[in-house]
């Protein structure tokens, strides 16, 4: 792990390997060196802007990185319908909210305050509590503007309203209603009042107030906005309230204050705005977006994209790639196919892939198992493994946080629903696929003591109530227990993509993506934590579930690469590096340790980066006079740069040189003068999987 920002940006890179390759012209040597391009297919938007997107084959991946991220954004502009859902700040229980689709056209329009500020009916509200905050503010600086509230809103000592003053006040904006309630003006709501209140033809009273505080045009109209609101908000209530018959006054009402009825309102506006940013933000909908959103921009934000190191986005559903695979005769026909393999592997001066990062999910749907064989085709083709994420409902279960119930996990898997999952782990295509587990959270919930929102004292409510075993004044009081499902969890695909563009950075290469010490700590996981009814400290793991060491060692066996929370801690770990491919099982040792190798993702992204080097290399020797002998000769000088025979180097170094024997033996292909077959032999350094340890005990008999 690396340290603090300052170790980050003065640290002295680790030894590093540049693959490089040679191209003479004109008689001088050029080194050259394939760049790392990870592409990455996610729904960028909402399913009714994806289905106006053109056909897949139209579309392509673009460049992203940290400066282009808002950019991209704001071109694909995605959107969230919330025009049905339920307006809370009336009393209707029918009431919707009946505005257009929210649009995010950078990162921080998922911040509460400017999802306020895009829904009419929160915006109002927003705006009012504005108004009525600067009012207070304006009041703290003037004693005359203090005396005044104080005297609309008093109530005297025998028990009645101060009328006289208060309803001067309400009667001088009482007309303003029918211009602000006009529906041939087609304005926001706040913008619509503020323009009747300015209209306001001062009286008597409020004459010599704004003379005693020398307020002029646009100072006096901006104190008409704030009075208009301010009687509105406080006084038209409180006048309701003094009017009603069975009212009686207390010492409490006595003493209160103008600044107190504008605490008070401001706390129940705070309240309405919450309750409707909980139904928003709580939204299925929403939240998909947001975490497809905040999955890329982890990954984007923390990649050193340059010359040697790309991230390429692509805007396609699954339904999209679905329809696009298997409306082809052969997937090498399909658009997905031609943007990836043509498009990068299989053309002069393209740069191929070297991984593919789905954020999508997959469980046991027949679509879901027929997209995942597609795209272990097209992966294996162009020797780029795709990483994507494992559904609950793989397993039978809601979510992640049951993983820790069923017994035996392989025992899920023997189902007959699951017998195309087990003929796909069967396939040689399946070790070019890595599906990660659980979810992860991608950020705290809204709150003052978790992350404060600036503008607004807005507490995101991610519990429900039930009913504790204390009791208050002789009832059951209600606790608010946390429920997971409301917190806001994203793919854990992007977090093993970002270890992975992390070790290409540090080392040029991409083994070192797992273990602790190996590359795959994950640090720096939102910590949400809670009191219990028992009256301690509980942490919600950040990683939906802890997983044991005997559960993590039974994900790995079934083809899937969890990411395990360190206990009490923000960290978590890949401790495994399977891919979904079941290791075939031969006579021989030796093959079944081949067979097992074969089937791990550091290996196989070795294997894919060299398989994309020697192709590029021998497509620049087309032409040249090289017999059989000179291209093995020439294949296995270049390779052997990349090995380290010292099997006790250190970690850095292996990190580094990742093959400690590698060799290349090219044939010729009867028939096909000056065509040959080249078949490479690479052995990794082999990486800790378990350590099975017995403990030998000696005791001496007595004679």
């Amino acid at each position: 792990m690396l340290g603090s920002i300052q170790d980050r940006l003065t640290r002295v890179r680790p030894p590093r390997v540049r693959i490089t390759y040679d191209v003479e012209t004109g008689g001088a040597l050029e080194k050259k060196e394939l760049p790392f391009v990870v592409g990455i297919m996610a729904q960028l938007g909402s399913d009714a802007q994806m289905s106006q997107l053109p056909p897949l084959k139209e579309r392509k991946f673009n460049d992203i990185d940290r400066d282009s991220f808002n950019s991209i954004m704001a071109t694909i502009a995605p959107e969230v319908a919330v025009g049905d859902m339920r307006n809370v700040t009336v009393d209707d229980p029918k009431a919707t909210l009946g505005v257009p689709p929210l649009v995010f056209k950078k990162m921080d329009d998922f911040d509460p305050v400017a999802i306020i500020k895009q829904v009419a009916p929160m915006a109002y509200l927003y705006s009012g509590r504005g108004n009525i905050r600067f009012l207070q503010s304006k009041a703290e600086i003037s004693g005359t503007l203090a005396r005044y509230l104080d005297q609309v809103t008093g109530i005297d000592e025998s028990g009645s309203a101060c009328s006289d003053a208060r309803q001067a006040l309400v009667d001088q904006f009482k007309e303003a209603k029918a211009a602000a309630d006009d529906p041939q003006k087609p304005l926001p709501e706040a913008e619509r009042w503020a323009q009747a209140w300015k209209a306001v033809e001062l009286g008597e009273p409020l004459k010599e107030l704004f003379t005693q505080l020398g307020l002029e045009d646009e100072a006096a109209d901006t104190m008409k906005v704030l009075l208009g609101q301010f009687t509105q908000d406080i006084l038209v209530p409180l006048a309701a309230k003094l009017g009603a018959t069975d009212f009686v006054a207390t010492e409490q009402d006595k003493l209160k204050g103008a600044a107190a009825y504008i605490d008070d309102r401001v706390a129940e506006i705070d309240r309405l705005l919450g309750l409707q940013l909980d139904v928003i933000m709580h939204a299925k909908v929403f939240q998909d977006l947001e975490a497809t959103w905040r999955g890329l921009f982890y990954l984007v934000s923390r990649t050193e994209t340059g010359a040697m190191l790309k991230l390429k986005i692509l805007n396609a559903s699954a339904k999209d790639l679905l329809a696009d695979l298997t409306k082809a005769v052969e997937f090498d026909q399909s658009g997905l196919f031609k943007m990836i393999y043509e498009d990068g592997y299989g053309i002069y001066g393209g740069m191929p892939y070297s991984v593919l990062l789905g954020a999508y999910e997959f469980g046991r749907h027949p679509n879901d198992m027929t997209l995942l064989g597609k795209l272990a085709e097209v992966a294996a083709a162009s020797h780029a493994p795709f990483i994507a994420a494992a559904y609950a409902k793989l397993f039978d279960l809601e979510s992640f946080e049951s993983l820790a119930k069923p017994r035996d996990l392989q025992k899920i898997f023997e189902s007959v629903e699951l017998a195309s999952w087990s003929e796909f782990r069967k396939s040689e295509d399946s070790r070019y696929v890595t599906l990660t587990l659980p979810r992860v959270l991608l950020r705290l919930p809204y709150g003052p003591d978790t992350a404060p929102c600036d503008g607004l004292n807005y507490r995101e409510i991610v519990g429900k109530e039930q009913q504790s075993d204390t009791e208050v004044n002789g009832k059951k009081a209600t606790q608010l227990v946390p429920d997971a499902s409301l917190l806001l969890w994203g793919n854990p695909a992007f977090v093993l993509a970002e270890r992975i563009t992390n070790a290409f950075a540090l080392f040029g290469w991409t083994a070192a993506i797992r273990g602790v010490e190996g590359g795959g700590l994950v640090g720096g996981l939102p910590v949400f934590s809670y009191n219990s009814d028992e009256g301690d400290v509980q942490m919600i793991c950040p990683t939906q579930v802890a997983i044991t060491d005997r559960r993590e060692k039974e994900l790995n066996d079934l083809g899937f690469m969890a990411i395990c929370h360190c206990k009490g801690t923000s960290q978590a770990a890949f401790f495994g590096g399977q891919t979904t491919n079941l290791p075939k099982k031969y006579l021989s040792d030796l093959a079944n340790s081949n067979a097992q190798l074969s089937a791990m993702l550091p290996y196989i992204m070795a294997a894919s980066r060299f398989a994309h080097y020697v192709k590029v290399i021998m497509r620049e020797k087309i032409g040249a006079f090289m017999t059989r002998g000179n291209v093995e000769a020439y294949l296995n000088t270049w390779i052997s740069q990349y090995v380290l025979l010292d099997e006790n180097a250190a970690q850095v170094m292996k990190a580094a040189y990742p093959l400690s024997a590698a060799s290349v033996k090219v044939t010729d292909v009867p028939g096909r003068p000056g065509v040959y077959n080249a078949t490479l032999f690479l052995r990794p350094h082999f990486q800790l999987e378990e350590l099975t340890t017995s403990i030998r005990l000696v005791a001496e008999l007595p004679a």
